[in-house]
């Protein structure tokens, strides 16, 4: 039976229903491939003052490490498989190297402020460090615009046939349902997993980027 809210009842006082929110010392966004996630991070952060980080630029502050982005894709070129397991993931001896890199990384970027970190970490990550955060994801269902987003990436840009280029975006996002699954007992892209997935076809980069930094902005 339909209530009328109008009539709904009193709720001040009732702690369920008054949750103040706070804005997290960290949001992490996955994203599927395409649906310009990257680029909506960095306006997001740019809108809410906090820092933006990938691997990219997480590898930049562990030098020590020894771990460049060359090894990343290296190691990555074996993570575009489907139904791997996580066994099959974690044995291999590159990701205890590369794994080490990007945790310790990611204690000095939670320790430096409020941060957006893309596609290099978990939630069970960053809350047993002791800080709070908000999972996010992007994902976008027009094939056609994520083939053309596709080549224009250095990576397929000389790539003509579509369905080589639909394969390719497939196999970017195994490579982050499978580093998740080595890192989580979750489910890459379950939207059970994330507090906010946003439609980018619906939205656009801009106004993504608005949307995600309202979470992130600080009152």
């Amino acid at each position: 039976m339909a209530e009328d809210v109008r009539k709904a009842a009193n709720t001040a006082g009732i702690k369920e229903f008054e949750k103040q929110y706070e804005s997290p010392d960290c949001v992490l966004l996955d994203s599927e491939y395409c649906s310009m996630g990257r680029m909506i991070a960095v306006k997001a952060c740019k809108i809410s003052g906090y820092a933006y980080y990938d691997a990219v630029i997480l590898l930049e502050l562990v030098p020590e490490y020894g771990v460049g982005t060359d090894d990343v894709a290296a190691f990555e070129q074996k993570l575009r498989k489907e139904n791997m397991s996580r066994e099959e993931i974690v044995s291999d001896p590159e990701y205890a190297r590369i794994t080490a890199a990007f945790d310790k990384a990611i204690d000095l970027a939670l320790a430096k402020g409020p941060c957006l970190i893309h596609d290099r970490a978990v939630r069970e990550m960053i809350e047993e460090r002791g800080y709070s955060c908000v999972t996010a994801q992007t994902y976008a269902l027009d094939v056609p615009a994520k083939i053309i987003r596709a080549k224009i990436s250095p990576l397929y840009k000389d790539l003509t046939d579509e369905e080589e280029i639909i394969k390719k975006i497939r196999e970017e996002d195994l490579i982050r349902i499978n580093y998740h699954k080595a890192h989580s007992d979750t489910e890459w892209g379950d939207k059970n997993i994330y507090d906010i997935c946003i439609n980018t076809d619906m939205f656009g980069l801009d106004y993504t980027a608005e949307l995600l930094a309202k979470a992130m902005k600080r009152s």
